[in-house]
């Protein structure tokens, strides 16, 4: 352990930071962000703003609500004129254009192993906001639609600040041990950033079914959560300058949660009876350091963490239950090395060349390795990979392009070699992909999206109301004779 501490505190005294290079895959996520949209994360991460100026935009859009302009941001702790322009330059304050069509209806399908098809649809209007999700699934011959996920809400801004959902939502209270976490954590830090009431369409996760309140005061919130299955739960919050502390029942179990920040620290915590979860982070220079201790099951767990940027790349060291995960991004050469939990370590080469990237695999006597690439062409944005893989005892996980901006990632665990492939434009989204070590029918997955605005549908009203009047007369066993 020795050698930890020691690799922790030289960086510390030398670690700087710098903006990491706009790829096309951050440009397309880069789209629908804007300053006050923008998670506390990114803004370190991809703007290179110090956490004393990514805690004080937080902690301005929490008690003032939208910012309008960047004058508002002028005498804030931690950030510089300079830095507010260069903001401002790489991320609007507002994109109008997505307000003025701010209902969506998204239709998606995938065919692998049967049919499966899912519509949704979402949007708000003033002060209501509402979302619906169906899915339809054909296997064996067999059609099995799924119960439909709708929720409504509606807000009220005031000298208190409520806001009332019904049907699907979730309620995320200190750091998830008991409400659930929004989602997967970020890979710089295990605090929670995602607090409070919100409607959901998502079947993943802690989601709730029934009603929901939560409303605001100068000093505090209240939430409530009433469950068909979980019953009651709810929280009460005390917020001051720089504390947050708070109370809440979540399945019949109490639990208590606190976020303090002084300067450049800043401590987080939740307890309950059964977990007990205790954080610190420490940020100098854009110089990210946190410890973390999670006692489970009468076991405590414990995680370092450190990351920093200079001129060689950007750096990431980790020790997550005695398990080692390193992580170096250069100009042109880029390398990650894990330990896994049976004490073997999977390494991975990536060699960034123009638009396209080869990675390389190794991890107890598996190796293979994949060819990526991604590239514009007019409204398109087409993206391939080519991955192979020889098996002997240990899994390696190779890159796809499985969402939209975003390289993922397939878990190999036997011989594999396979093409995946994804274009996506403003509406239309397809992929597919095809294992050639397994069957046509095993082996070929097939998906695509398409989605619209409600506004855009409204012209074609008229005829699908025709069409679906047409539809029910067809049902009737007389039409023909009515004809």
């Amino acid at each position: 352990m020795k050698w930890w501490w020691y690799l922790f505190c030289c960086n510390v005294l030398w670690g700087q930071s710098f903006l990491e290079e706009w790829t096309p895959a951050r440009t397309t996520v880069l789209d629908t962000l804007t300053v006050n949209n923008c998670p506390p994360e990114w803004l370190w991460q991809w703007f290179g703003l110090s956490k004393e100026a990514v805690y004080a935009i937080v902690e301005y859009r929490e008690y003032m609500g939208h910012i309008i302009d960047p004058i508002e941001l002028v005498g804030l702790p931690g950030l510089t004129k300079q830095e507010i322009k260069d903001l401002a330059e790489k991320l609007p304050f507002s994109r109008e254009r997505p307000k003025r069509n701010k209902s969506r209806l998204i239709f998606s399908g995938s065919l692998r192993n049967g049919l499966r098809i899912k519509t949704k649809f979402t949007g708000n209007q003033g002060r209501f906001e509402w979302g619906g999700l169906k899915e339809w699934s054909i296997k064996d011959g067999q059609y099995n639609p799924s119960e439909p996920v709708t929720f409504f809400g509606a807000k009220h801004n005031g000298v208190v600040k409520s806001k009332w959902l019904i049907g699907t939502h979730t309620l995320l209270l200190g750091e998830g041990l008991l409400s659930g976490s929004s989602g997967f954590g970020s890979s710089s830090t295990r605090e929670q950033f995602a607090q409070g009431l919100r409607g959901t369409i998502s079947t993943y996760g802690a989601v709730r079914k029934g009603f929901g309140a939560s409303s605001q005061f100068e000093n505090g919130r209240v939430y409530i959560s009433l469950d068909v299955d979980m019953g009651i739960n709810g929280a009460v919050e005390y917020i001051g300058h720089h504390s947050t502390l708070g109370l809440g029942q979540v399945n019949e179990a109490v639990t208590a949660y606190f976020k303090r920040q002084w300067k450049s620290h800043r401590w987080f915590g939740e307890f309950t009876e059964q977990e007990q979860a205790l954080g610190w982070n420490w940020w100098r220079d854009d110089l990210l350091f946190e410890s973390y201790l999670h006692r489970k099951e009468e076991r405590l767990h414990s995680a370092l963490s450190m990351q920093w940027r200079d001129a060689r790349g950007q750096w990431s060291l980790q020790l997550l239950e005695g398990r080692f995960k390193g992580n170096w991004q250069g100009e042109f050469l880029r390398y990650q090395c894990v330990a896994s939990d049976e004490g073997t370590l999977r390494h991975r080469l990536t060699v960034p060349w123009e638009h396209r990237s080869v990675d390389l695999h190794f991890h107890d006597g598996t190796y293979g390795g994949s060819i990526r690439s991604s590239r514009r062409i007019r409204n398109w944005q087409l993206q391939s990979s080519m991955g192979w893989a020889h098996a002997e005892t240990a899994p390696i996980w190779l890159a796809v392009p499985v969402a939209t901006g975003f390289i993922g990632a397939k878990s190999v665990y036997d011989d594999f070699f396979g093409y995946h492939f994804k274009a996506n434009t403003g509406r239309w989204s397809t992929s597919f992909s095809y294992d050639f070590t397994e069957r046509l029918e095993e082996g070929f997955t097939m998906e695509w999206r398409y989605a619209t605005t409600l506004d855009q549908l409204r012209p074609m009203a008229p005829k699908i109301r025709i069409a679906f009047f047409n539809y029910r007369r067809m049902l009737n066993s007389n039409w023909k004779y009515e004809r």
